[in-house]
């Protein structure tokens, strides 16, 4: 057996050497809690403590697996967004805290208004849908993916968050959702060119690949397609809000006015990086 401290040491020690983290000490601790049931706090408090050999095996394990670039999220199978832990899997994109704002524009501009159809395309985790749907308990929230396996995912984190199920439609964008409209889509779609995706870092691309690239030389096939016919999908004075790179910024906000949205915003993340646009669409 072996002291917690001692092996929180090694556990960084062993990141560090790695140079796969800029936060060695943060990753190994979460490690550690993720093994033990404690808090950060209880590990530094409770330094002295044996960890069994069965749980220091395991630790073992996932520091190893942290070592290859295994991201965090997915060996503790957690993310906190909004106030909220999500569980995350390799089938789903690693919810960050960027996209907060998204879910902070969508509840300013739902505001307390009753009855608001609401979807979340490309729904990955779930994680924009969910909280707005917690912060918005009026609004109706649908979650749409094309991968059924991330469906899985959202479905478990609408009924450990929510206390019920919101609906999950399997679509590949919305080819399965014909006939349905709403008041808001929200999207964080794919939406990395090529080049930029070989240029993240090796933990980026341990997510799924299919929730990163937005296809053409631009990265914004994707979102073009999702522009594009989104309004056969918006009640009149309904609004598109759409995540994306800071460097399309000025081009999905020229896409949306070509296909005829007014009132087109844009908002910067809190580190002043422009991250999402929106428009409103008008019959």
């Amino acid at each position: 057996m072996i002291a917690i401290g001692n092996a929180l040491r090694q556990g960084t020690q062993a990141i560090q050497g790695q140079c796969i983290s800029q936060t060695p000490l943060l990753d190994a601790s979460l490690l550690l809690c993720a093994v033990t049931g404690m808090t950060r706090e209880q590990l530094y408090s409770r330094s002295a403590h044996l960890l069994s050999t069965q749980g220091f095996h395991r630790y073992t394990e996932l520091i190893a697996q942290r070592c290859e670039s295994q991201p965090i999220a997915y060996l503790t199978g957690t993310r906190e967004f909004f106030g909220h832990a999500f569980t995350v899997t390799p089938d789903v994109l690693i919810p960050r805290a960027d996209t907060e704002i998204l879910v902070e524009q969508a509840v300013l501009m739902l505001g307390a208004h009753d009855g608001q159809k609401v979807l979340d395309l490309c729904c990955g985790s779930g994680c924009i849908g969910i909280s707005v749907a917690s912060a918005v308990e009026s609004a109706t929230v649908a979650l749409a993916d094309i991968s059924e396996s991330a469906l899985v995912v959202a479905g478990k984190n609408s009924r450990s968050i929510l206390g019920r199920s919101l609906e999950t439609v399997a679509s590949d964008l919305y080819r399965a959702l014909q006939n349905r409209r709403f008041h808001m889509i929200m999207t964080n779609p794919p939406y990395l060119t090529d080049q930029w995706y070989e240029q993240t870092e090796m933990q980026v691309r341990k997510e799924p690949e299919l929730a990163l690239i937005g296809g053409g030389e631009d990265g914004l096939d994707i979102i073009r397609r999702i522009i594009g016919e989104s309004p056969d999908h918006l009640e009149a004075g309904g609004t598109l809000l759409i995540e994306c790179d800071y460097r399309q910024n000025e081009s999905v906000a020229k896409l949306l006015a070509e296909r005829g949205f007014s009132s087109i915003g844009k908002r910067e993340d809190l580190a002043q990086v422009r991250r999402i646009v929106w428009g409103t669409w008008h019959v």
